[in-house]
Formats: C-alpha cells, structure tokens, sequence
C-alpha cells in the first residue's frame, strides 16, 4: 500500500483503493443513510426501513390485539438494530433503546412486533386514537 508491500501476498493497489472506496466510504454512507418511517394511517400502522423497503409494511388495525410503550434492550432483546427476527419476536429499529411493542393477531398465531421510536409513548397514543377512530366508524 502506498507503494510498500504489506505482508506476504500483497493485494494490488487497485483492489486496495476498492476495498477502502467501498468500507471507508459507501458503507458508511449507506448506514447513514438508513431510516425508519412510521406513519399511522386510517387503517392501520405503516412501517418502511428506508432504502432496504421499497413500500411500506402495513399492519391494520384488526391485527393489533395489544401494545405498550417501553424501554427494551435492543442487543440483549432483539440481538442489536436494524430489521431483526428473534425468539422475542421482530423488530424495527435504528437507534436507542426505547418503542412501542405490538401483539399483533395473524389467523390463528401472535406475532411480536417491537417499532422503535424516539417518542414512543407519542406513537402509542396515535396508534390508539386511529383504533378507536376506525372502530367509531
């Protein structure tokens, strides 16, 4: 590298500059570039894990049998952020440690749903709010 060999079986300078263009700069740009859409709508929750999404994630509002907002550890809980599928269910997150964790109702199965969120107690009273406007109509 820089024109001095490193190690054994050195890498061509080429492949060198594409390693540190890819891991240096578009890694992290793709990270950062990660962000977690939540919209409640009339009919339900809508989730998009912007750019790996193409569309939103819909989860009406007959599906969602309860729900809480709370503290969680995302390492310990989910195994860290991002898209994750556990033994304590799936979850949506980017960053901190605090949402609203869904039971949702999927035929005759519960399905665990954590959505993280920076005001989670915000999103559990929109979230109520759409129900009981849904169930008024």
């Amino acid at each position: 590298m820089l024109g001095k060999p490193f190690g054994t079986k050195t890498a061509p300078e080429w492949l060198m500059l594409v390693l540190f263009v890819g891991f240096g700069v578009l890694f992290p740009l793709f990270f950062h570039s990660l962000k977690l859409v939540t919209e409640v709508r009339e009919d339900g929750l809508y989730v998009r894990f912007y750019p790996l999404h193409s569309s939103f994630r819909n989860f009406p509002f007959e599906s969602i049998w309860n729900f809480e907002a709370l503290t969680y550890s995302p390492i310990r809980d989910y195994g860290g952020w991002g898209i994750r599928c556990g033994p304590k269910g799936d979850a949506y997150n980017t960053s901190g440690n605090r949402g609203v964790l869904f039971e949702l109702v999927e035929g005759n199965r519960t399905r665990r749903l954590m959505i993280g969120s920076q005001t989670p107690e915000k999103l559990a009273l929109t979230v109520r709010q759409g129900m009981e406007l849904k169930s008024s109509v």
